[in-house]
C-alpha cells in the first residue's frame, strides 16, 4: 500500500536531493488542489441516497463536482440547470413541465437541479407540508459525485489517488520540485507526464459509456 512517506522518499530520489523534505508537504498542496480541479478518476466517484426535504440542500463535504443525480424510484436522470435557466415552481402538462403561478399550490417531484454556493438547489422547489406532516415521504434521489481525496498528512497516510494512480501524486509533486529548483527542461517533462497520467485516469468515463452496449440517443429537447 502507498504512503505518504513512501512518496516523500521517491520525490527525492526522483529530484536526486534529499535536503527538500521540508519543501515536500506544501507540494503536495499544491497537487491536491490540481487533483480536486481536474482528476475525475474511477477510484473518486462515491454516491449516496438523499431525501429532498428542503429546497437547499448542503453538498457533502468531500464535494469536488457532480457526476450525476437520479430520482431513486424511477430512474429518471435530473437535468442540470445553470443559474440563468430553471424554476422555482413547476406544474405537470402533458407536453411536459411548465412553469406556474406561483400563487397555485402544486405538488409534483423535483426534476431538475443546480449547484448553488455549496448547496444544491432542487427544481422545482419541493412542497414542503406546514404545518409537518408525520405522514409526509419526501422525495429521494441517487446523487453521485466526485469526492476530493482525503489531504495527506501523517507518514502513514494513504487515499484512493495515491493508492491506484500513484503517478498522478509523483509526477505532480516532482513537477512542483522543479519549478523550485528552476530548473526549466525538468518542470516541463513532469509536467507532461502528470497531464498524460490525468488525462488517462479521466478517460474511463468515457470508454464505460460506450463499451459493452450500442450507442444509442434520446431527444432531451421540448418544442
Amino acid at each position: 500500500m502507498a504512503s505518504y512517506q513512501q512518496l516523500q522518499d521517491d520525490v527525492q530520489r526522483w529530484l536526486n536531493r534529499r535536503d527538500l523534505a521540508d519543501a515536500i508537504p506544501g507540494w503536495v498542496a499544491m497537487v491536491e488542489n490540481d487533483i480536486n480541479e481536474t482528476l475525475r478518476a474511477r477510484c473518486l466517484v462515491t454516491s449516496g441516497l438523499q431525501n429532498i426535504d428542503a429546497p437547499y440542500i448542503a453538498l457533502p463535504a468531500d464535494f469536488a463536482t457532480m457526476e450525476s443525480i437520479r430520482d431513486a424510484t424511477t430512474g429518471e436522470l435530473l437535468r442540470l440547470k445553470d443559474q440563468w435557466s430553471g424554476h422555482w415552481t413547476e406544474q405537470y402538462q402533458p407536453s411536459g413541465w411548465q412553469s406556474y403561478d406561483t400563487t397555485t399550490i402544486v405538488s409534483g417531484p423535483c426534476t431538475a437541479y443546480r449547484l448553488v454556493h455549496d448547496c444544491v438547489e432542487f427544481l422545482p422547489h419541493p412542497q414542503i407540508p406546514n404545518p409537518p406532516d408525520p405522514n409526509w415521504v419526501p422525495q429521494q434521489v441517487l446523487m453521485g459525485w466526485y469526492s476530493k481525496p482525503r489531504p495527506l498528512l501523517l507518514p502513514t497516510d494513504t487515499n484512493p489517488v495515491l493508492e491506484t494512480l500513484y503517478g498522478v501524486y509523483l509526477f505532480g509533486v516532482c513537477k512542483y520540485g522543479a519549478m523550485f529548483e528552476l530548473d526549466d527542461d525538468r518542470t516541463a517533462q513532469m509536467d507532461a507526464a502528470w497531464q498524460q497520467a490525468v488525462t488517462r485516469a479521466n478517460l474511463w468515463k468515457q470508454q464505460s459509456d460506450y463499451s459493452g452496449a450500442p450507442y444509442t440517443e434520446e431527444p432531451a429537447c421540448r418544442f
